[in-house]
C-alpha cells in the first residue's frame, strides 16, 4: 500500500503492523510460536513495526478526527453489545508484585484507536477497555481481553501494541484525555498494557507460547525504553486473569508483569 498517496486520514490507515496482526490471527498455534520466537530473536523488527505505525498516525492525525469509542452509528445497526468492561467499573489487581492498594477504574469500554466500521468488541481489532490506575503517578491503562481460547496471549500482546502505537503520539494522548479520560490525564502520563486471559491454553505448545510471549513483552519494553521519543511512554505490560468469576468479584489476579 502506498501510504503517501493512499492514506490522507486515520480513517484510511492500515499499517504494516496491523497487517501483521491480521496475518498472525489466521495462524495455527504452532505457527504463532514460530512468529513469537522470531520476534524475540529480531526484537528490532518489532520495534521498527511499532515505530512505523506510531509515526504514520502522528503524521496523519487530524484535530477533527474523533476517537471512536464503542463503534459508530453505521457499525452494527444499533445492536446492543454487552461488554465485560464498562465506564466506572472499578477493579482490584492482586498477585505477582501488584500493589495491594492498586485499583483500576475503567473510563470506557471497547475503543477503536483508528476508525473502523465494526464495533471493536466484535472486530477484535481495538481495545476492550481504557482506564486509569491509581498511584503516584497514575497510569493510563490500555486493556485487551481474550474472547475465546483461540485468541492467545501472543495475539493479545500484538493487539495491545498496535493500539499503543496508535494512541501514544502526543496529540493522540491529548485526544484520549479529552474524549475518553474526561480530562484526567496523569502528568507525564505513562501507559500500562493489560492482557486479559479468561481461558489459558493447555498443552506444551500453548505453555511455551505463553512463556515466549512474556519474554517478548519484556524484550520489547526494554528495547522501546531506549528510543528517545518513547522513553517513559510504557510503564509495564501485564497479564491478568479475567475469568468470569474474577470479574464478578472485581478482583483480578496479575499473572505476570514486565
Amino acid at each position: 500500500m502506498d501510504f503517501e498517496s493512499g492514506a490522507s486520514s486515520l480513517g484510511d490507515l492500515t499499517t504494516p503492523f496491523r497487517e501483521h496482526l491480521d496475518h498472525c490471527q489466521q495462524l495455527e498455534l504452532s505457527a504463532q510460536l514460530v512468529e513469537c520466537a522470531d520476534y524475540i530473536q529480531n526484537i528490532e523488527l518489532l520495534v521498527m513495526e511499532f515505530l512505523e505505525s506510531y509515526y504514520l498516525v502522528e503524521r496523519l492525525w487530524e484535530p477533527n478526527a474523533e476517537l471512536v469509542g464503542g463503534g459508530d452509528d453505521d457499525g452494527d445497526g444499533g445492536e446492543l453489545i454487552l461488554e465485560d468492561f464498562y465506564e466506572s467499573l472499578e477493579l482490584q489487581i492482586v498477585g505477582a508484585g501488584a500493589d495491594p492498594e492498586e485499583r483500576l477504574v475503567c473510563l470506557s469500554g471497547a475503543v477503536s484507536p483508528v476508525p473502523h466500521a465494526q464495533h471493536p468488541a466484535l472486530s477484535r481489532r481495538g481495545l476492550d477497555f481504557v482506564g486509569l490506575r491509581n498511584g503516584d503517578p497514575g497510569h493510563i491503562v490500555l486493556g485487551v481481553a481474550q474472547s475465546s481460547k483461540d485468541e492467545t496471549v501472543f495475539l493479545l500482546l500484538l493487539r495491545a501494541l498496535n493500539a499503543l502505537a496508535e494512541l501514544s503520539p502526543p496529540l493522540r494522548v491529548v485526544q484520549l484525555g479529552r474524549e475518553i479520560l474526561h480530562g484526567a490525564i496523569p502528568e507525564d502520563a505513562e501507559f500500562t498494557l493489560q492482557l486479559g486471559l479468561s481461558e489459558p491454553g493447555v498443552g506444551p505448545v500453548s505453555t511455551a507460547l505463553g512463556q515466549l510471549t512474556r519474554d517478548l513483552a519484556e524484550a520489547f519494553s526494554r528495547q522501546v525504553a531506549e528510543v528517545p521519543q518513547l522513553s517513559g511512554t510504557l510503564e509495564a505490560i501485564a497479564c491478568i486473569d479475567v475469568k468470569p468469576e474474577a470479574l464478578d468479584a472485581k478482583r483480578l489476579e496479575q499473572i505476570w508483569s514486565v
